[in-house]
């Protein structure tokens, strides 16, 4: 049960402290609405967009050997330094390289990725940010490999204090817009660069070395994972894309508030999941029938907070977006829904990736479903958006989602999943997009731009009927999770957790 209780715990507090990170944009929503155009808005949300989709280009991927060869070479301690040194360098040289060769393409950057931004100053410091966050995400890895769930937190606390602050200033203060977010998150990221040298250093955990063996043995595994790793971001960033094309910078910038609040969703999903995966895949390692029946119930457990986690996104992102942003903002919440929508069905292909990135074999198959899923996000984005905006490139990501669930559950169907149900899984998240679907009625008949009140306590209304059946219909599972004095024991620390 120890091991049980620590993914509980990091789970608590990597969501606290990726939400905080990743989530500075819908955080600060309220700050950038009033003193940011919808237009420099949608600057920031391409430059953004485009860090995560480079991030794995420059990267390779390697993030993910971070967590899977761990478990190989923690027993190697002199091999494990290598590993991570070999790693560090590999990426310095890859990204001066996209460095480069973006500077030579600069002018196609601006013309398709970009239009309507200037390259100097904003594209180049954004290119610029993309070396230095790959080494940040690289240092996130090795703690999270290592389940250092306190110190984690309490570097990205840091982090975050730092970005807010800075971002505040240059906005508010010096009123730099755009390029005062863009400028500030360089400066943040090449501080974390300098720490990371100093923590990699002082806990000894790196020999700078090239280790072409090792490299390759790295490669090998993260390179097929590209394209999955890619799959969400560049369909999002794809769609932004075709929107600012065909519409707008202002139409990309309302677009990207519903995808940071409705995103808000995927934080949580992968914090948590960053969690689970090493203690997944030491159970899974165990081989153990016990364990793999703790695997089930916990992924049981965790969809039934997560479609909580639906509802309230769901239901409630008209009246929280019209409360905190100016009325150029309001619509926003129109296409969150259908954001939501397709989150909840990705909360079922952590699942069953998770599985896939335990057998080596299969997860060099990853990249069939999502590049598939990719590219039909791509097409039905760049045949919808021209006719329906950002409903059409909401209605892409949805689309795309299905078909890349579907086929990694088929793939997975090839290993041992553990006992995983598509069925079971659809069970607990269908409700609540029912209850959601139900609750939203008036919002989009008679409220669409306009707060009310006796509409939002409709939809309080429903999310109490939905907690209630989800209660009734599990109240087995949680009257023993309630109960258990493991548990109890959780939340009675967990005041003190940063502190430990």
């Amino acid at each position: 049960m120890n091991d049980k209780k620590k993914v509980i715990e990091n789970s608590i507090l990597y969501t606290i402290s990726t939400v905080l990170v990743k989530g500075i944009g819908f955080i600060l929503l309220p700050i950038y609405t009033l003193f940011i155009s919808p237009e420099q808005y949608g600057v920031i949300n391409l430059a953004t967009n485009f860090i995560n989709v480079a991030i794995f280009i420059v990267g390779f991927s390697l993030y993910a050997a971070v967590l899977r060869f761990y478990i190989d070479y923690r027993d190697e301690p002199n091999k494990l330094r290598k590993f991570y040194g070999t790693l560090i360098i590999f990426i310095l040289f890859s990204g001066v390289g996209f460095l480069v060769i973006s500077l030579i393409f600069r002018n196609w950057l601006t013309t398709i990725l970009f239009k309507g931004v200037p390259f100097f100053p904003i594209v180049l410091i954004t290119i610029i940010t993309v070396i230095f966050t790959s080494f940040h995400t690289i240092h996130q890895n090795i703690f999270r490999s290592m389940q250092r769930g306190k110190t984690l937190t309490k570097i990205n606390l840091t982090v975050f204090s730092l970005q807010v602050t800075l971002n505040i200033i240059f906005i508010s203060i010096f009123r730099l817009g755009a390029f005062g977010v863009v400028i500030s998150t360089l400066m943040v990221e090449i501080g974390y660069t300098v720490f990371m040298l100093y923590s990699l250093k002082k806990n000894n955990l790196v020999i700078y070395t090239f280790d072409k063996k090792i490299l390759k043995d790295a490669l090998s595994y993260s390179i097929p994972l590209i394209p999955h790793n890619l799959s969400t971001y560049i369909a999002t960033f794809a769609s932004k894309i075709f929107i600012n094309n065909n519409s707008t910078l202002a139409a990309v910038g309302l677009y990207s508030v519903a995808t940071q609040f409705s995103g808000v969703i995927d934080l949580i999903q992968n914090s948590v999941n960053q969690a689970f995966m090493p203690w997944f895949f030491e159970s899974m390692k165990l081989d153990c029938a016990q364990r793999r029946n703790d695997i089930l119930n916990f992924t049981k457990f965790l969809l039934i907070i997560y479609s909580i986690l639906y509802m309230i996104i769901g239901l409630f992102s008209q009246d929280i977006l019209q409360v905190i942003t100016t009325s150029s903002y309001s619509d926003a919440w129109l296409v969150t829904p259908i954001l939501v929508m397709a989150y909840s069905l990705k909360s079922i292909y952590y699942f069953y990736i998770n599985l896939m990135f335990y057998y080596k074999e299969a997860s060099r198959k990853i990249f069939i479903a999502t590049i598939i899923g990719s590219i039909s996000n791509i097409i039905i984005a760049l045949l919808l958006i021209p006719y329906l905006g950002m409903f059409g490139a909401a209605i892409s990501f949805l689309i795309a989602k299905i078909i890349t669930v579907a086929i990694v559950v088929v793939l997975s169907k090839k290993y041992n999943d553990i006992g995983y149900s598509i069925i079971s899984m659809l069970k607990i998240i269908a409700p609540s997009l029912l209850f959601m679907g139900v609750g939203l009625y008036f919002s989009y008949t008679k409220y669409i731009s306009t707060f009310n009140l006796m509409n939002l306590f409709y939809k309080l209304g429903v999310l109490i009927a939905y907690l209630i059946f989800v209660y009734c219909v599990n109240r087995k599972m949680i009257n023993k999770v309630i109960k258990s004095k493991k548990i109890q024991q959780i939340f009675k620390r967990k005041k003190n957790i940063l502190d430990r």
